[in-house]
């Protein structure tokens, strides 16, 4: 796949449909495999200024907590997430098995590993990275939070820096700002922003602009509109090129729920960066 910053957009609506946390929960594990399967760098959760305001704030929060759940590895969550309702239903997702969630507890010197911050002392933090002790850092970082780590030394004292690898995919970064679309792209501010709709061209009858297009970007969003909406598509006043796109011709259903479009759009992308 080429150097590519690929970003999501997923509307706060895109659970609508239903009320049931089970099910709301399967259908975001979707989302997060989708993710990780196609090593997306951002998931943003908009505003969907169409839909309930109320509903839409705690759906976007429980949207945002179960998709850093399933992003986090296991030997850390007892840590990083306390029992709480939103998660009731985690037992039903599936595992990443993602390079970032190792499936041994034995790592060796050189190995990177996500650790959470437990306390910290006048010589630096100490850190969980999933061993039967502690490991250190020789610097202040905040407690409580996860970071990456390259493990330095492996003897008595297990010593760890701060460091993310740069040539294996290490996850995504999940951003919910109860922002509208048009404030959250500008945030992002992407070359290239791709609405995916039905009512637009379908995607192998402009397969060579497509592509022509990604090929000049590095920094893509790919925008995914709610089940009861239309995408917000008057980009006109804002400073980056866009493009809107079916990616599901002649669909055999009456609608494409938003994790379903999630996997078919990004399984043509999958094929389109790679060369």
């Amino acid at each position: 796949m080429q150097n590519i910053n690929l970003s999501l957009f997923i509307p706060n609506s895109f659970l609508a449909e239903t009320n049931d946390l089970k099910v709301k929960t399967y259908k975001v594990g979707i989302i997060s495999r989708a993710l990780a399967v196609f090593r997306i760098k951002n998931v943003i959760i908009y505003n969907d200024k169409s839909f309930n305001e109320e509903r839409g704030f705690k759906d976007a929060e429980f949207i945002e907590t179960v998709l850093n759940y399933m992003n986090t590895p296991q030997y850390l969550r007892k840590r990083a997430f306390p029992i709480q309702a939103d998660l009731k239903h985690v037992g039903i997702l599936p595992p990443l098995r993602t390079p970032y969630h190792p499936t041994n507890d034995s790592p060796n010197q050189g190995d990177y590993r996500q650790g959470f911050t437990v306390k910290r002392n006048k010589k630096g933090t100490f850190v969980d990275i999933g061993m039967d002790k502690l490991a250190f850092c020789k610097e202040q970082l905040t407690v409580n939070k996860i970071f990456s780590f390259k493990i330095t030394k492996i003897a008595k004292e297990v010593i760890v820096t701060p460091e993310e690898p740069d040539d294996i995919y290490w996850g995504y970064k999940t951003i919910n700002e109860n922002n509208g679309l048009k404030k959250s792209l500008n945030k992002l501010n992407p070359n290239l922003v791709i609405v995916t709709t039905r009512y637009a061209d379908t995607i192998n009858s402009i397969f060579d602009e497509l592509r022509y297009k990604v090929n000049k970007s590095n920094n893509i969003a790919i925008v995914f509109g709610g089940p009861y909406s239309s995408v917000e598509n008057d980009f006109s006043d804002l400073k980056w090129e866009s493009i809107e796109i079916n990616t599901i011709p002649n669909q055999g259903t009456q609608t494409v729920r938003t994790e379903e479009a999630v996997v078919s759009t990004l399984s043509l992308f999958n094929i389109l960066l790679t060369d």
